[in-house]
């Protein structure tokens, strides 16, 4: 025990030099400074190329750019209103703003002035969405979505501005587990049928002026029905079989919980200070038995000098 003890001691003497040395260095290093462009702006591809390459080729990234815009805003004699959501940082005043499309900025900032040892912030809210896409976060406040938390980001990839899954049916089915189970085996599903034909409404219709028109209300309206069977609404009663009313379900009887991860924090010196304390711990143990075998060897030729 007395033998331990005293190995532990040395361990201590060696770990605590090694601590301090490695806690100022930390301190002392310079911190990481994000890439820029030759014109000194924030060079975001430098450090996430696959989120730059999807935002370029995204509704985001060619807002500005695309076709459809362009020409039903010159159409209608480039009304400067549109530029408020199809560039980033318009000014109203000057007429000016700071880069085509919806860039990172518009959804991350501020930059933080040591980015990236501090992470960017992330704006994820439906209301920030809704600042251009008024009439869906409108629909969406309705939803029982809005009031079960899902927000946009649970399914559009805001850097690709597009769903997170390419079958639509499946993207439901990641929270409404048992409902898309038993309409797999419904008539509606054998007649090829999905989700969004009956709960984002008529998703053939074209766009008007580059806008959507999916109601992200998710209501299922006499109207949409009225869609596939016109003419059966008004058939006799003898017509159809009669078949077993049943008590309206939850929408969201099935939904698992969506969680969002939380900005990494930075790294913290102490953890490298506690590290290599350990490491000077670990190396004092093991010398402490050349460390003894010196101070016996010193005493007995101290004692022969005697």
């Amino acid at each position: 025990m007395v033998k331990f003890s005293k190995r532990l001691f040395y361990g201590i003497l060696f770990a605590i030099p090694m601590m301090l040395v490695t806690y100022a260095m930390v301190l002392a290093s310079p911190s990481p400074q994000a890439p820029t462009t030759p014109d000194g702006e924030l060079d975001c591809a430098a450090c996430h190329p696959a989120f730059q390459e999807a935002w370029a080729k995204s509704a985001h990234g060619n807002a500005t750019t695309d076709p459809l815009f362009k020409e039903a805003w010159e159409e209608q004699g480039q009304p400067p209103e549109c530029l408020a959501c199809h560039v980033t940082g318009y000014n109203d005043e000057t007429n000016t703003w700071e880069a085509d499309g919806i860039t990172c900025q518009a959804c991350h900032s501020p930059i933080p002035a040591d980015h990236p040892r501090e992470p960017m912030l992330a704006e994820r809210s439906a209301k920030l969405c809704g600042d251009c896409h008024v009439d869906t976060y409108f629909e969406w406040q309705i939803s029982v979505h809005q009031e079960s938390g899902l927000d946009c980001s649970a399914c559009h990839d805001p850097h690709e501005a597009s769903l997170k899954a390419e079958n639509t049916s499946l993207l439901c089915a990641s929270c409404h587990r048992a409902r898309s189970s038993n309409f797999t085996h419904s008539a509606h599903s054998q007649n090829g049928l999905t989700c969004i034909d009956c709960h984002l409404g008529d998703t053939n219709r074209d766009a008007v002026g580059g806008h959507g028109l999916k109601d992200h209300s998710f209501f299922v309206s006499l109207d949409t029905c009225k869609n596939c069977h016109i003419y059966e609404m008004h058939d006799p009663v003898e017509i159809h079989p009669e078949t077993t009313s049943i008590e309206p379900l939850d929408p969201m009887a099935s939904s698992g919980t969506v969680t969002v991860s939380s900005e990494p924090n930075p790294v913290s010196p102490y953890g490298f200070t506690a590290l290599f304390g350990l490491i000077g711990v670990a190396l004092g143990v093991v010398i402490a038995p050349w460390i003894e075998r010196v101070q016996r060897r010193s005493r007995f030729e101290y004692k022969d000098e005697d």
